[in-house]
């Protein structure tokens, strides 16, 4: 495929961000983009003296700074481009 695609994210490596839903606190250190549009962003910290990292979808992060949460217009994951009469595994 000659086509190219070009990247963009809301997140600012070496920039604070915070997950919400855990209250991890960290650096952004580098961002994901997987092939079917998912946006991933691993921060890092220290604990108890060690260095931790911890990966996120991008959407639940909030700069620190600013308070303004991460956007993505790339959202989803395979499901998106598979048959539609898939089993999603749900019970009836």
């Amino acid at each position: 495929m000659n086509k190219r695609q070009r990247y963009a994210s809301d997140i600012k490596l070496g920039e604070k961000y915070r997950d919400d839903q855990t209250g991890i606190e960290g650096t952004a250190a580098a961002i994901h983009f997987f092939q079917h549009g998912c946006e991933r962003v691993t921060v890092e910290l220290l604990v108890k003296g060690e260095l931790k990292e911890y990966t996120f979808d991008a959407p639940r992060l909030r700069h620190i700074a600013t308070g303004r949460l991460a956007t993505t217009d790339r959202t989803g994951g395979p499901e998106r481009f598979t048959d539609a009469g898939r089993s999603t595994g749900g019970r009836r």
